[in-house]
């Protein structure tokens, strides 16, 4: 048999290898084909509201609403805007795990949680709960987060929306507790990434209506009270509705009885001539834009006021649109009063002044006709 030559054996020998290679590589695909890598786990869980938190959330909601119609305060309104916007920004919204850390997830920023050195993680029973304090968070709305305060966890940081859900985890540094709302998927997931030993419940899951049902008696009544007197000043503010003012009428001075506003204004203070009654709906330039001290409500008005044309001035008004207007004698602040009669007040008021203005002059020119000066007349002050 002829011998190849030495380029045809290497040529073959090198197709040869070629060739296993090329077997080699379809064999390792058609094995990894039929044994694909299983699925990684779901890494996100989401939170959401319990039934507690709902109700909460929409009581405080409309609460404040009512306070923003009561005052109809653009200050007012800003801050019940910015409530629950905050808690709501706060919230959590789920969690994640990354790299051996829990991400909770916020529209104000994230929370990482460390997952290093796991003492316990377990799901929440009743017992967790009782005796529950809350030191520095917020209790219902828009969620349960912030640090709290419980006979067996001691203080612990909560991040939950749904208390029938909580998961605990403790560590060697802090106590957490979340609210997935797969809780055995998260509690698996969480076995995977930072392996634990897995802790038995006892008892069922927290039942959300009844978290804090185990609190003490006086912890309860004091909680009602609180709650009682929050409603109470509240409908005090929506509701108080006193009518017009009263007013104390006398030769030298003009006192209005208000219970948060009270003032006394000097007949020697007020331009008598110019006192008149002023029409909200003819009048514009004395319509009140804002009020700068003061208290207000939809039935009642008495403070410190601005007024459409920028004056500042001191009101009274119950729910009328015509006031009687006190301007100033000089430099001064003007009075709008709401009487129930504004033409027979301003009546009296100028024949009360005016006797007595006339009766002032008579005397003057008495002292001065006998040789002796007259001590000047003390004015009161107003605002």
């Amino acid at each position: 048999m002829q011998r190849k030559p030495i380029y045809v054996q290497v040529f073959t020998s090198w197709r040869q290898r070629r060739w296993e290679e090329q077997l080699l590589v379809f064999r390792r695909t058609i094995k990894v084909e039929a044994h694909p890598m299983p699925p990684s786990p779901n890494d996100t869980f989401p939170a959401s509201y319990d039934s507690t938190t709902r109700v909460i959330s929409l009581a405080v909601c409309g609460v404040l609403a009512a306070v923003v119609l009561a005052t109809r305060s653009v200050l007012v309104g800003c801050l019940s805007a910015l409530i629950p916007a905050a808690a709501y920004a706060y919230s959590p919204r789920a969690y994640a795990i990354r790299e051996r850390s829990i991400v909770v997830k916020r529209l104000i920023g994230s929370v990482r949680i460390p997952l290093d050195a796991i003492r316990e993680l377990r799901a929440a029973t009743a017992d967790d709960f009782r005796g529950c304090l809350r030191l520095w968070g917020n209790g219902g709305l828009f969620g349960y987060y912030g640090l709290f305060q419980t006979s067996k966890l001691g203080k612990c940081t909560w991040y939950v929306t749904n208390r029938s859900h909580a998961v605990v985890l403790i560590t060697d540094t802090q106590t957490v507790v979340l609210s997935p709302d797969d809780v055995d998927g998260f509690l698996t997931a969480m076995h995977t990434a930072a392996p634990v030993a897995r802790v038995q419940a006892g008892q069922p899951l927290l039942d959300s209506m009844r978290s804090y049902g185990s609190g003490s008696l006086a912890a309860k009544l004091a909680g009602v009270g609180i709650a009682c007197v929050v409603l109470a000043l509240l409908a005090f503010a929506m509701l108080y509705s006193p009518g017009p003012p009263s007013v104390t009428m006398t030769p030298e001075s003009l006192t209005i009885h208000d219970r948060f506003y009270p003032a006394t204004l000097s007949a020697a203070g007020v331009d008598m001539e110019h006192i008149r009654v002023v029409d909200f709906g003819v009048d514009g330039e004395w319509r009140p834009t804002a009020r700068t001290n003061g208290f207000a409500n939809a039935h009642y008005r008495s403070g410190w006021f601005r007024v459409a044309s920028g004056k500042t001035v001191r009101m009274y008004q119950a729910d009328s649109r015509r006031l009687v207007l006190l301007p100033p004698r000089g430099a001064g602040t003007a009075v709008l009063l709401e009487t129930k009669e504004p033409a027979a007040f301003i009546e009296e008021l100028r024949r009360k002044w005016t006797r007595s203005r006339a009766i002032a002059r008579r005397d003057d020119k008495s002292v001065i006709a006998a040789g002796k000066v007259p001590a000047p007349r003390p004015t009161s002050r107003h605002p």
